[in-house]
Parts: structure tokens; sequence; C-alpha cells
């Protein structure tokens, strides 16, 4: 084994580690959810396969699978997972009020959490940042806050969690060189 085949082979191992702590993350994000699991597994066991057969998906977001790394393959996949299955959201930066409204109220954490949002209750001349920030001091006293997942984009991917799973999420997110944060502070 040559000095380069050893180096291949400490990337596949953090690669490996890797694959378990994203499927980690989002599994917290879905509380579980076996349907919602199921896919998280498929894209982090079988991520060239699962982006092969999403490639219209991938292609979207100007993603190749033969391009991208796996890491940014399994984040990706895993985010539009929780997209798809209605436990996070992407929004614009310049979106209007109703649209953060509307799609955030159809999280499934936010039905489970019987939360309900007026758009009355945001300033029509704010932005995105300032409605987030306005949201959280709402959730606060349910020890609930709007969490952010980066993709590397101007949309913002936000999910309803409590406080203290967001610190760990952040925590988790960093450890592997990605970022999960309040989603104001994307």
């Amino acid at each position: 084994m040559g000095l380069f085949d050893k180096f291949k082979k400490i990337q596949n191992n953090d690669s490996a580690e890797n694959s378990k702590m994203i499927a980690e993350i989002f599994r917290i994000i879905c509380k579980g959810k076996e349907s919602v699991d199921a896919e998280i597994a498929e894209c982090t066991n079988s991520t060239k396969d699962y982006a092969e057969k999403n490639k219209v998906q991938f292609s979207e977001r100007g993603i190749s699978s033969d391009d991208a790394d796996a890491d940014t393959l399994m984040w990706i996949g895993c985010v539009d997972i929780l997209i798809n299955n209605s436990y996070a959201a992407e929004l614009d930066f310049s979106c209007e009020v109703e649209d953060l409204i509307f799609s955030i109220g159809k999280l499934e954490s936010f039905s489970a959490e019987n939360i309900t949002l007026d758009v009355k209750d945001f300033s029509y001349d704010d932005d995105i940042t300032v409605w987030l920030d306005e949201l959280d001091k709402k959730l606060t006293e349910r020890g609930l806050c709007i969490g952010g997942i980066d993709i590397d984009s101007d949309s913002y991917v936000v999910f309803l969690t409590d406080i203290n799973t967001l610190g760990k999420l952040k925590d988790s997110a960093c450890s592997i060189g990605r970022r999960i944060d309040y989603a104001k502070n994307l």
C-alpha cells in the first residue's frame, strides 16, 4: 500500500463516520419517523445510487453526482428528504411573510405542537431574518425555536425543534464541517 492509498483509506473512514453523523442529524430532525428514516438510510448508505435515482432533484440544485463528493450528496439528499416529507421548508431570502407563514405552517412538527401562526403578527416591511427572530421569541416560552440548515445557497431551509436539540444538532453538524443554527443566523 502506497502513501496515497493510505490517505484514500483514511478519507473513506472519515466519510463513513460522516455518513453516520449525517443520518443521525436528519433522523433527529424528523423525530425518527420510520418512513423518513428509511429514505435517510438509503441516501446515507447508498449515496451514489440514491443520487443517480434522484438526479433530477440534484440537478435542479446544480449538483451532479459525478462531480459532488459523497458528503455533499448525503447532506443535500437528506435536506430534500426532510422538505419532501414536510419536516423542513425551503424559503427564498426575499420571500413574503405569507410564504413564510404558509410554508412553516405546513410542517409536521408545527401540527404536532399545535402551533398556529397569523400573518397579522408580522410586519410586511421586515424581512425573513426579522420574521424568524420574531417567531423564535414567540416559541421560546414553549422551549422551541426555528432551526436552519445551511445548504450554501441564498435560501433558508428551516425546521421546528426544541432549543436543547438545536444546540446538539449545531455541534454535530460542526463536527463534520456543516452548519445548523438558528435559522435567523444563517
